[in-house]
């Protein structure tokens, strides 16, 4: 049996870089916003909105929502037909 402590369950601080933010007006879009690693990911099809604890409503677009309410720079956005949509910034 491996005694070595390793855990998969973020620590309070790494809790802290990442946001869920649910797009109210664009058919109810939910984005996990990791700020320690400089990417968001569109997760609807992925993770429950109902069962996300700190869910943030916005009534815009993600591109809006992390140029002005979070002031990050430098977005770049990815589509791919074998990943969600993801955005890559610089904080």
């Amino acid at each position: 049996m491996n005694t070595d402590k390793e855990s998969n369950v973020p620590t309070p601080s790494a809790s802290k870089s990442v946001e869920y933010i649910l797009l109210d007006t664009i058919g109810n879009e939910l984005w996990e916003v990791d700020y320690q690693n400089g990417i968001a990911l569109n997760v609807t099809e992925i993770i429950n909105s109902e069962t996300t604890g700190n869910i943030i409503r916005y009534s815009g677009k993600i591109e809006d929502f992390l140029l002005h309410e979070r002031g990050l720079k430098r977005l770049h956005f990815h589509e791919s037909v074998n990943f969600p949509m993801r955005v890559h910034f610089d904080n």
